[in-house]
């Protein structure tokens, strides 16, 4: 029969084809399959026998010490063992965790996806009778000088749920030293926590987002949060022009409303609806100087009763040293949104408050205050 390929694996590497296994591969020899051919049988003078891809099998990792033809068992890389807890035999690396396993690794995946639904179940309940004990390892965690008090608090989040989920590895799933293992990397995380003044500039010119404990934070925001100078407030015509656009942009909104789309009839649809197309507003804006928006970024301000780090509902970023446009959308005055639109200020952003409800637009120095009361009741009075 003719050959498949221009070239064989039998030609360009006759030693591979050498320990291509003789009965576990169908009709198929080394002289009918190419230099990349699929998954196949092999066995080594010795009797060792595993499937492998002809990719891998041709290709020189280091174990191999120059021979192509190496076989990983011969060489002391892999070890033939018998998992007692399924009775399957796999060849494993030496030295590795999943030597340790009673059972294989394909058994052991098998087994979970079986019982998915219950090991969840039991790993969060336990992980929740674990709150007070990981509560107490991480009171012992001494926490570096100088760390913002709500940073310390993000952090007592962040730890405490990989803890007490570690907590629940042991008791459920086995993981012995789990937990000591986990202890370590959130102690190791507390020590780097709080980011440099360099970082936090860095992150401002390179997308304006800075990561901590898997949050996304305002890096600007942080900079000036540790210490960075003040920026001059941004001028009353600049605030001016702002709140002109807002306020043209949110009357379109409402005066084309599709007649075929149904009106949000309830407040939080409201504020959904305003987000939506603020958003688009200033993706539009910030895309002309090649920047981005982000809705929901953290910002390191602890709103007075909040406990924790509050978020902006979006945030226009530019790359270019423009301030950035900081936009809240509240139905009614909270104090809240005074404390992180002030802080936008002083950091010398353009702040914006779009309001609709109940209640007086009260005035807040540096801010761009948009009344929206108007053009929402005239858009939902339609519906």
């Amino acid at each position: 029969m003719p050959r498949t390929f221009p070239v064989s694996l039998a030609d360009a590497f006759p030693t591979v084809a050498a320990t291509w296994h003789p009965t576990r591969n169908g009709s198929l020899t080394p002289d009918r399959v190419g230099t990349g051919g699929p998954m196949m049988w092999w066995l080594c003078p010795a009797g060792h026998e595993w499937e492998e891809t002809v990719i891998s099998r041709r290709s020189l990792p280091k174990w191999k010490a120059g021979d192509v033809a190496a076989c990983k068992e011969c060489v002391g890389f892999k070890t033939r063992r018998v998992f007692p807890g399924c009775g399957c035999v796999k060849s494993v690396r030496i030295g590795t965790r999943e030597a340790e396993h009673a059972k294989c690794f394909n058994c052991r995946t098998r087994e979970f996806e079986e019982n998915a639904p219950r090991i969840k179940a039991e790993l969060s309940a336990a992980a929740k009778a674990a709150a007070g004990r990981a509560g107490k390892l991480l009171a012992a965690v001494r926490l570096p000088d100088g760390m913002p008090e709500g940073l310390a608090v993000e952090w007592r989040y962040w730890a405490a749920k990989h803890l007490q989920y570690a907590i629940a590895g042991e008791k459920v799933l086995g993981k012995a030293g789990e937990t000591g293992r986990v202890l370590e990397r959130v102690t190791a995380a507390a020590e780097h926590a709080v980011p440099s003044l360099e970082a936090c500039a860095e992150a401002a010119l390179r997308d304006g987002v800075l990561s901590i404990f898997g949050r996304a934070y305002w890096a600007e925001g942080w900079w000036h949060a540790l210490g960075g100078e003040l920026v001059p407030l941004q001028p009353a015509s600049e605030l001016e022009e702002f709140t002109g656009a807002f306020r043209e942009v949110l009357t379109a909104w409402a005066e084309q409303w599709p007649d075929d789309r149904p009106v949000p009839g309830t407040t939080a649809a409201v504020t959904r609806s305003l987000t939506v197309m603020l958003r688009g507003f200033l993706q539009e804006l910030a895309e002309e100087d090649g920047g981005r928006v982000y809705a929901e970024l953290q910002v390191p301000v602890v709103p007075d009763g909040a406990g924790r780090y509050g978020r902006m509902d979006l945030l226009g970023w530019s790359p270019k040293g423009i301030p950035a446009v900081v936009v809240e959308i509240d139905s009614r005055p909270n104090l809240s949104s005074v404390q992180k639109l002030t802080f936008a200020r002083d950091l010398g952003a353009v702040p914006v408050w779009v309001r609709f409800g109940a209640g007086p637009v009260e005035d807040i120095d540096g801010v761009a205050v948009v009344d929206a009361r108007e053009t929402v009741r005239a858009l939902t009075e339609r519906g």
